[in-house]
């Protein structure tokens, strides 16, 4: 009886210091919650995409402002011709000529079809950046719950471990009992049962484990190593009024939804200006060249130059410009409706984050009361079954249940943290600098001032080299 009471002793001081340590690794050299971010937003490609892409449309404002700017170019031919007039006794004959010219357009007045076209497409721009914000946020979310996903599934083994040490000791203890006949070979099997469960337990939380730590590693783009316990959760608003009067504020999906219909609108006076006459001036210089050798056998060379002005007016042009008009229209109403629609989903995702992360609050305090209470039940039971006024079957049922205990606790907090930087995101506040992260954060101003300052702004080139260089 002694043997056995030891053993059980020993177990109690193992789920005790179980309990005690729960939740705690080593912070040696530990990589913290702002490591994972820094090195998520340093290195991911996705974000690497959206920039490419923000960049390809900055160049659409240099292209519309391009409508009301002069247009030359320059032209050059040359032209050989031979003559063979032996069979009726002449003689081969030769001819060449050589031209070069300069051509200019410039149209002074397109009825406000570049004004327009220039308004829409830095609508589209700043559209273009809250999209990259939308991604930003979108890596930096889940990185986090990487992050928390990795250190949860570290816990559940660790849990899964003891429960095998604990239930091993437990089936020893049964064997040892049905040595001296105070238990049958019924309690025997089911404590070997049992811990046949918890092996299984183990290996498929090992699993799980696995699979965090590749999500992990592609969103971060390195393994998990030592992950070191997240830090304080952040501030959150004091109400969900106020989460999302933030988020109808702030949030990067409907900022983009919002420069998406003021796109649409420029569109419409974009194809309205096309009924409306447009001004061109145009003119060209140009020089020749022409050596032939029958015709006085020298050379002749000719300039000449012109400049005009045109003026177009559209009369008719078979409904195509009523139609790109109501079509212009029809595209302005989708952009509102998907902005509505937008609206409604960010204020849904406000309030799911506002409950979820009220929810593990309360299961993370009634999780401590439960270990509190399974703890003093296991310890009791055990006790119980030393005198024979309690089974086996008994400790292994409160061992299970504070073990259960001690799970909930555990994905209770990871989902407490998770729902706090879920509703940092749907309000828009999911980035690097309300984060504070110590990053070189992408400056998409620099690209976009590079190509607005024209092709004749200085050190263009060198600039555009140094970001393309650099993303």
């Amino acid at each position: 009886m002694k043997r056995i009471a030891g053993r059980l002793a020993s177990t109690l001081s193992v789920m005790a210091l179980t309990v005690g340590a729960f939740g705690t690794f080593s912070a040696v050299q530990a990589e913290t919650l702002t490591d994972a971010l820094v090195q998520a937003y340093n290195n991911s490609p996705t974000l690497d995409v959206a920039r490419a892409g923000l960049r390809a449309t900055d160049e659409n404002v240099p292209q519309a402002r391009a409508g009301l700017r002069p247009s030359v170019s320059a032209t050059a031919r040359a032209t050989v011709a031979t003559s063979n007039d032996r069979f009726f006794g002449g003689r081969d004959d030769l001819a060449d000529s050589e031209t070069v010219g300069l051509n200019g357009s410039w149209t002074i007045f397109d009825g406000g079809q570049t004004a327009a076209a220039v308004d829409a497409a830095l609508a589209t721009v700043s559209s273009a950046r809250a999209q990259l914000t939308v991604q930003e946020q979108s890596v930096l979310l889940d990185t986090v719950t990487a992050y928390l996903n990795v250190r949860r599934d570290l816990q559940f083994v660790s849990l899964a471990q003891n429960n095998v040490r604990v239930i091993s000791r437990q089936l020893q203890a049964a064997s040892d009992r049905f040595e001296v006949g105070e238990v049958t070979r019924t309690d025997v099997s089911q404590a070997r049962a049992r811990l046949a469960a918890a092996q299984t337990n183990l290996v498929s939380n090992q699993g799980a484990l696995e699979r965090s730590r590749d999500a992990y590693t592609a969103v971060v783009g390195v393994a998990p190593s030592n992950l070191a316990p997240p830090p304080a959760l952040p501030q959150l608003p004091s109400s969900e009024s106020e989460a999302l009067e933030i988020a109808n504020a702030n949030h990067p999906s409907l900022l983009a939804r919002r420069a998406q219909v003021r796109a649409a609108e420029f569109a419409v006076t974009q194809a309205r200006a096309n009924f409306r006459p447009s001004v061109e001036l145009n003119g060209n210089v140009s020089y020749g060249n022409t050596f032939d050798d029958v015709v006085g056998g020298g050379q002749v060379s000719n300039r000449s130059s012109q400049i005009g002005a045109s003026v177009v007016m559209p009369l008719y042009q078979g409904g195509a410009l009523s139609s790109a008009v109501r079509q212009q229209v029809a595209q302005l109403e989708q952009a509102q409706a998907e902005l509505n629609d937008t609206a409604r989903l960010i204020q849904q995702q406000v309030s799911v984050a506002w409950t979820n992360f009220g929810v593990a609050g309360s299961q993370i305090r009634s999780s401590r009361q439960q270990i509190t209470a399974a703890r003093v039940a296991f310890e009791g039971i055990v006790e119980e079954a030393r005198l024979g006024a309690r089974t086996t079957l008994d400790v292994l049922d409160t061992e299970q249940d504070l073990l259960n205990a001690q799970s909930d606790l555990v994905s209770a907090q990871r989902d407490e943290y998770v729902a706090a930087y879920t509703l940092l995101s749907a309000m828009g506040l999911m980035t690097v600098e309300h984060l504070g992260l110590p990053v070189d954060a992408y400056d998409p101003n620099v690209y976009f001032e590079a190509v607005e300052d024209g092709p004749f702004a200085p050190n263009r080139g060198a600039v555009l080299d140094r970001v393309l260089g650099r993303y």
